[in-house]
Formats: C-alpha cells, sequence, structure tokens
C-alpha cells in the first residue's frame, strides 16, 4: 500500500509539474491535455531514469574528484540537450494533437 501511495505521489507531483510548465502555451482542448499527460509523464520519467543511469554509474564513481567534474561537467550539458530535444518533441506533438 505504501508504494502505491508513493507512486500516486509521484506521479501527482510530474502531472502537476507538467501543468505548471506547459499550461500558458498549450493544450486548448481536451486532445491536446490527454496528449500532455501520455506524452508527458513518459518524457520526464525517462529523462529522469537517463540522468541516474549515467551519472551514477561505477565510471563516474570510480574516478577521482577532478576527473568527475571534467567528465562531469560535459556530460550534464549533453543530456540536458537530450532533454531539450525531447521536450521540443512532446510541445511539437502536443501541439499538432490539438494545443
Amino acid at each position: 500500500m505504501r508504494k502505491i501511495i508513493g507512486f500516486c505521489g509521484f506521479v501527482g507531483f510530474i502531472v502537476i509539474f507538467l501543468v505548471m510548465h506547459f499550461y500558458p502555451k498549450i493544450s486548448r482542448s481536451m486532445l491536446g491535455w490527454v496528449a500532455l499527460f501520455m506524452l508527458g509523464i513518459p518524457a520526464w520519467l525517462f529523462l529522469e531514469w537517463l540522468g541516474e543511469i549515467t551519472l551514477s554509474s561505477t565510471f563516474f564513481q570510480n574516478r577521482s574528484r577532478s576527473v568527475r567534474i571534467m567528465l562531469g561537467v560535459p556530460t550534464v550539458i549533453l543530456l540536458g540537450g537530450v532533454a531539450l530535444i525531447v521536450i521540443s518533441f512532446v510541445r511539437h506533438f502536443i501541439n499538432y494533437a490539438g494545443g
């Protein structure tokens, strides 16, 4: 029961974040809102998973502090670029669906 409540809280947080982030610009129709939630939640989970897998890998953990910083900064910039691509794809599809 605790896991279910925790998962619902996590999904609720994502939904609130998506609504706060995208509300003024898109989703003026019901289909747009459905597309926002059907694409936004998986996109958010994918980006969280990608960041977690990348930055917590043993490749980074087995390096010294300065090497981790030198490798981590470009990696985070690259992950930010991937996030922008995913967000623009989701935004484009939502606008196409009825936003």
